[in-house]
């Protein structure tokens, strides 16, 4: 199964990659605000976005519609969010830190 992996620009992790695994191994290094396309291989079961030691809770992909993931931050696009969550995020909430939707 192909997808297009989308990390829109964001503010946060300006300098950092995203490390995308199926099944735990990794498949693709993601750059800010790139948009590339990965092959699945076949009975792949989750997806995992990476970033130094926070990610995001698997995603299941059999909840993939229209060919297309987004893997972004959790807080970058609340400004409020961003100023007071980050030490949330790199602490107790470090599996949460980024999240992968469906489509755009």
């Amino acid at each position: 199964m192909e997808i297009e992996v989308v990390r829109p620009k964001q503010f946060a992790d300006i300098f950092r990659d995203y490390h995308l695994l199926v099944d735990g191994k990794e498949a693709a290094v993601i750059k800010r605000g790139a948009t590339q396309t990965i092959t699945l291989p076949e009975g792949s079961k989750t997806l995992k976005a990476v970033v130094d030691w926070c990610s995001s809770p698997d995603f299941d992909v059999n909840d993939i519609r229209s060919g297309k993931i987004v893997v972004k931050n959790s807080f970058g696009s609340n400004f409020f969010k961003s100023l007071f969550l980050p030490l949330y995020y790199i602490s107790l909430g470090k599996e949460r830190y980024l999240k992968i939707e469906t489509g755009i």
